[in-house]
C-alpha cells in the first residue's frame, strides 16, 4: 500500500495531469510544434540518437567486468565492486564538473599531453559531442555492470563445466552458451541505460554548448521563457520513448 500510494503521487498522478493537457489547444499544439521540424525535434533526435549509442556501448563494455565479477572469486573483489558503482552515487552535474576537470580547455588531460608532446590536444573536448559521450559512459557503464552482475551469477555453474567437457575455451563459452542465457537480462539492462541516458540533464547541462537535448530544452522552456506546454509536451515525448523501448525491449511483458 505505501509503494501504491507513492507511485500514484509522484509518477502516475503527475504524468496523468500531462497527459490531460494534451486534449487542451495548448497542448495539442505544443506537441506538434514538439515533433515539427525545429528546434525541439532535433533536441529529441539528439537524445534518441545519443542514449541508443551510450545504451549500446555500455552494455558491450560492461560484459567482461559483469562476468568476472560474477564469476571468479579473488582477492580485493568487493573493493573492485565498490569502485566501479562509485560513479552511481555522484549527481549528473557532478559527472559534468568531472569532465571538465579532465578534458576542459586547461583539464588535467590536456595539462598532461601538452607536457609529453607539446601539443595542447583534446582541450576543450569536453564541450563537443564526444565529450558528452564519454560523460554517458561514465556512470552508464557502472550502472549496466551492476544490474547485469546478479544474472550472470544466476546462471547454472553446470552449464559451464558441459561446455569445458566439449573443449569450448572460455570465450566460446560466454559467447555461445552465457550471452543466450542472459539475453533478457541483456535487453533490460539495455533499457535501464536507454532511459537514464534519455532523461540525463545534469551533464547536459555542464557540457552541452554547440548542441541540445531534450532535457536541456524542458530546463530552458520552464526557466528561461516559462513555456510550460513546450516543456510538458517534451516530458511526455521523452517518458513514452522510454515506455515503449522498456515494452519493445522486454518482449511486450510488463
Amino acid at each position: 500500500m505505501p509503494l501504491a500510494l507513492t507511485l500514484a503521487l509522484v509518477v502516475y498522478w503527475p504524468l496523468s495531469h500531462l497527459f490531460s493537457t494534451l486534449f487542451t489547444r495548448a497542448g495539442s499544439e505544443a506537441l506538434w510544434q514538439v515533433l515539427s521540424a525545429g528546434r525541439y525535434r532535433t533536441s529529441l533526435l539528439n537524445s534518441l540518437l545519443l542514449s541508443v549509442a551510450a545504451a549500446a556501448l555500455s552494455l558491450l563494455l560492461s560484459l567482461i567486468p559483469a562476468w568476472v565479477l560474477a564469476r571468479e572469486r579473488f582477492r580485493g573483489q568487493g573493493l573492485l565492486r565498490g569502485l566501479i558503482s562509485l560513479p552511481l552515487t555522484f549527481s549528473g552535474v557532478l559527472v559534468g564538473f568531472l569532465a571538465v576537470v579532465m578534458l576542459g580547455r586547461a583539464g588535467a588531460v590536456p595539462s598532461l599531453l601538452r607536457f609529453l608532446t607539446g601539443r595542447e590536444l583534446l582541450a576543450g573536448s569536453a564541450y563537443t559531442l564526444g565529450g558528452l559521450f564519454t560523460a554517458y559512459l561514465y556512470f552508464e557503464v557502472p550502472r549496466a555492470v551492476m544490474t547485469l552482475e546478479p544474472s550472470f551469477r544466476r546462471i547454472p555453474g553446470e552449464l559451464d563445466a558441459a561446455a569445458r567437457s566439449l573443449g569450448a575455451v572460455p570465450l566460446s563459452r560466454f559467447g555461445r552458451v552465457f550471452l543466450p542465457i542472459a539475453a533478457p537480462a541483456l535487453r533490460a539492462t539495455f533499457a535501464l541505460a536507454f532511459s537514464a541516458s534519455l532523461g540525463s540533464f545534469g551533464v547536459a547541462l555542464m557540457l552541452a554548448r554547440r548542441f541540445t537535448v531534450a532535457p536541456l530544452e524542458v530546463y530552458t522552456q520552464l526557466t528561461g521563457f516559462s513555456n510550460d506546454s513546450v516543456a510538458g509536451a517534451l516530458c511526455l515525448v521523452l517518458a513514452a520513448s522510454s515506455f515503449l523501448a522498456d515494452r519493445l525491449l522486454s518482449g511486450g511483458r510488463a
